[in-house]
């Protein structure tokens, strides 16, 4: 009776031992499975958080852009204005100055013959034109430069 008792005993020892080894290897197994699960699970958020700080990055640049350009024009609007108004207000002056020493010479000097007074005034006028033409084209080139 002892020997099977023992046996008995043995057996139920082993049985437990089994059961305690299966439940160990059940438990590691569970445990490095649930460590790649959350390994996974936190990649798969990194991955999704840095998507979307991509994308709220570019979305705000492209927006910035946007304001950049629209201020980038009125300020080239601002400065051409500008620059046409002062155009005009110097080649006003240019031409006041110009048609007063014109004036002056024409005064001042004093010729002999009717002829060369005539000549004289002619090729003035002449020059005056073309004075004239000169300071208009760079107006123009200075208001529309090579559109």
């Amino acid at each position: 009776m002892t020997n099977k008792r023992q046996q008995r005993l043995f057996i139920v020892m082993m049985m437990v031992l089994a059961l305690l080894f299966t439940a160990e290897w059940k438990t590691a197994y569970a445990s490095s499975n649930i460590k790649s699960l959350l390994t996974s699970w936190f990649e798969g958020k990194q991955k999704e958080s840095i998507q979307s700080l991509e994308n709220e990055i570019m979305s705000e640049k492209e927006a910035q852009m946007t304001i950049l350009k629209q201020e980038i024009a009125v300020s080239l609007d601002q400065v051409n204005k500008e620059l046409a108004n002062f155009t005009i207000i110097e080649a006003e002056k240019s031409k006041a100055e110009l048609k007063s020493y014109t004036e002056e010479l024409i005064q001042s000097i004093e010729f002999d013959e009717e002829g060369k007074q005539e000549q004289f005034i002619s090729e003035l006028e002449k020059i005056m034109e073309e004075a004239y033409l000169k300071m208009e084209q760079a107006r123009e080139d200075a208001l529309h430069p090579s559109e």
